[in-house]
């Protein structure tokens, strides 16, 4: 079923068009006419005339206090940036000149934007004079993307606040449209663009898109330049295109046929033949050492004086993490190199991880509005990352305890920011802060010690509060030490925010005489060992990894066994006295060898005596060894009687006399009656009591020499 629209309906509609453009008619007719001539003595000096004539019989009654009244409020609210030659009347016809004089584009930029801000317009100007012999785009480019009537934008209310024109008549002072001419020299350049400027004459063998792909790498850059073409070349077009990319390309380059990126191919024409995708761009390759190395040589490619990028790097700190946000700005021109009919300039940036740099606002923004002229600015913003975190205990002997919290960063991501880094980890009021390098990481060291554990503790619960570190031992002197513990609750997770996964090991170091034991270490932290934190025990030092972060310390216990303070004090008293007597006896050596032999004279005078009243008492004479043992002879023994024969004993043979100790005398045989044999044995002489004498002791030997004297 069709529906037809009722012609009523229809008729209503021409009515109102009809309306609209006699409206149209009456408010032009009563608008002042603006008219722009943008004259160039050259690329970078001019000066852009503005023209507005009115028709004062028509709008007399509109404008209060006529010409005068006009030229004395424009004088009034002349914006700064702006040149103001009056109005000239002819007849009914008045005009009023305006001019924006420069020298250089970006003075010509600074008063457009001045203008623009007055007029209470948000345009960001964009402003491109391109004047060039040389390149494959050769002849005369302007472009700007705002027009005169938004740099008169100011005008219309000033009018009415001065009460020439009043406010419902605001929005018709000024005629929205607005014919614009351009001039370079005597040249008049035509203007495609209405009221805003757009005028070329060009010789255009330029390029549909140029794709300049920069990637960070070893502190300089790698750079691939794509020149897409907006056609397959022909033979003509392709000799003259290589013919000035090798006169302008840096040096060290290297220049390909065809197309290797995958953008760059997708924006290519279409081309099926090998020899034909040769002919649909360029690929042009060369690495830069440093900025300002990346600068000159696309200064040369590029062939244009305007181009130039700066690089920033700033480190920032945001609830205990680290960004790093690098900033690449400025001006890429390719107007020898892209089209004007093509795409212009596209960058690709991305660092040595490829990451890429994100546009900051816009990409095209700046005093240019051709896509030729790229205002670059861009960032890329990452977080730092850590490469660690350690926390290096020690007690000492003494009972005094130290932490260092040893924070790890790689050096290329935070250099600049040492103190920002010093004034994120730094803590208590009591603590040691420093930065210092370590190969390729930057360490941020926080020292904690306390003389003994409450000074510690409460340092320690300064920079992180809850944290306490707990020694446990038993009392008394045990002189070969004991068992104790240490339990470490540091509670580092708080310090670190978003870093508390990043590997973690915590060291301890016992006091000197104090060890450690593997197996007791891991009996008692089985659970965290199982968890995947790693004991690793070296003589009197513990290190614990963790892989996953940091762990709660309140789990962790550390078995030490070793000596007190109170241990090692006694200890040493007791070796120091017994090295004082071994002292003492070495330095008196002397006298004491001295004094014991005199003490062995003694002896040997007493035994002497004693002997020799022996002698005397008994009767016997002195030995052989006697006389061998230094003792002197003694008297005879007087002549004993025989004995009297006993009960059941042979008599006994005459007594001896004095003095004949032959064998045959002494000893003769005996026989009795309880004997089976015959025996030899000494004549017994007659009993005569013995005479008390002194028991002297006996003195042994202890020390194993012959004189005693240990000493020597």
């Amino acid at each position: 079923m069709t529906h037809t629209p009722a012609a009523p309906a229809r008729q209503r509609w021409m009515f109102l068009a009809v309306l609209l453009t006699i409206a149209a008619l009456i408010l032009s007719a009563c608008s002042a006419k603006i008219e722009t001539q943008l004259g160039l003595e050259s690329a970078e000096k001019g000066t852009r005339t503005i023209l507005v004539s009115f028709n004062m019989k028509d709008n007399q009654d509109k404008v209060k206090g006529g010409t005068q009244a006009l030229d004395a409020s424009v004088r009034k609210h002349l914006p700064e940036g702006m040149e103001y030659e009056g109005i000239q009347s002819e007849g009914e016809k008045a005009r009023a000149t305006f001019k924006v004089s420069f020298s250089s584009v970006d003075e010509y930029h600074s008063k457009v934007t001045s203008l623009l801000k007055a007029s209470g317009s948000d345009i960001k100007p964009q402003i491109s004079i391109i004047n060039s012999d040389q390149g494959l785009v050769q002849g005369i480019q302007v472009k700007e993307n705002f027009s005169s009537g938004d740099l008169l934008g100011w005008l219309p209310e000033a009018l009415v606040v001065d009460g020439v024109v009043s406010a419902s008549n605001k929005n018709s002072v000024l005629s929205s449209s607005d014919e614009t001419t351009v001039k370079f020299g005597e040249k008049e350049v035509k203007n495609s663009g209405g009221s805003k400027i757009s005028a070329k004459d060009v010789q255009d063998r330029g390029f549909r898109n140029v794709i300049l792909d920069v990637k960070e790498k070893d502190g300089g850059y790698s750079v691939m330049v794509s020149f897409v073409a907006k056609e397959i070349m022909n033979t003509e077009t392709a000799s003259a295109v290589d013919a000035y990319l090798n006169q302008v390309k840096p040096e060290g380059s290297e220049l390909k046929k065809g197309l290797t990126s995958s953008q760059a191919t997708y924006m290519a024409p279409s081309a099926s033949t090998s020899a034909a995708k040769e002919e649909v761009g360029r690929t042009l390759t060369f690495s830069a050492s440093s900025l300002d190395d990346l600068n000159t040589k696309l200064k040369k490619l590029l062939g244009a004086g305007t181009t130039n990028l700066s690089y920033t790097r700033e480190v920032k700190e945001e609830s205990k993490t680290f960004y790093v946000r690098k900033t690449m700005k400025g001006v890429l021109d390719c107007s020898l190199l892209c089209s004007p009919e093509g795409n212009g300039l596209e960058v690709i940036l991305k660092d040595s991880s490829d990451h890429s740099y994100q546009v900051d606002n816009t990409g095209n923004s700046g005093s240019s509005s051709s896509k030729s002229v790229l205002h670059l600015n861009r960032y890329l913003s990452q977080q730092v990352t850590m490469k660690g975190v350690k926390v290096a205990t020690s007690l000492g002997l003494d009972g005094s305890i130290e932490a260092r919290f040893l924070y790890s960063f790689p050096s290329s991501d935070v250099a600049g920011a040492e103190e920002a880094l010093k004034n994120a980890f730094a803590g208590g009021s009591n603590d040691e802060t420093e930065v210092r390098q370590d190969g390729d990481a930057t360490i941020v060291s926080v020292k904690v010690r306390g003389k003994d554990e409450a000074e510690f503790n409460q340092r320690l619960n300064e920079y992180l509060p809850e944290s306490k570190v707990t020694v446990t031992r038993p009392g008394g002197y045990h002189p070969f030490g004991s068992d104790y513990t240490l339990k470490p609750d540091i509670k580092l997770a708080q310090k670190l925010g978003n870093y508390y996964r990043v590997p973690y090991e915590l060291t301890f170091k016992a006091p000197t005489f104090s060890s450690l034991d593997q197996q007791k270490v891991n009996t008692l932290n089985y659970d965290l060992a199982r968890a995947g934190v790693q004991f690793t025990v070296n003589g009197g030092e513990l290190s614990i990894k963790s892989e996953n972060g940091v762990f709660s310390g309140n789990a962790l216990t550390v078995p030490v066994s070793g000596l007190s303070m109170t241990d090692v004090i006694v200890d040493a008293i007791i070796v120091g006295l017994l090295l004082l007597i071994l002292v003492l006896l070495f330095v008196f050596r002397k006298k004491i060898a001295a004094a014991r032999a005199k003490g062995r004279e003694r002896r040997a005078a007493s035994a002497a005596a004693l002997g020799a009243a022996a002698g005397v008492a008994t009767g016997y004479g002195a030995t052989q060894a006697d006389a061998q043992n230094g003792y002197p002879a003694q008297n005879g023994y007087p002549a004993q009687g025989g004995y009297t024969a006993q009960p059941g004993y042979p008599a006994q043979n005459n007594a001896y006399t004095v003095g004949d100790d032959s064998p045959t005398q002494v000893f003769t045989p005996q026989q009795g009656l309880n004997y089976g044999e015959t025996e030899p044995t000494k004549a017994m002489p007659a009993y005569i009591p013995p005479t008390e004498q002194p028991v002297q002791p006996t003195q042994p030997n202890q020390f194993g020499a012959v004189d005693g004297d240990v000493l020597q």
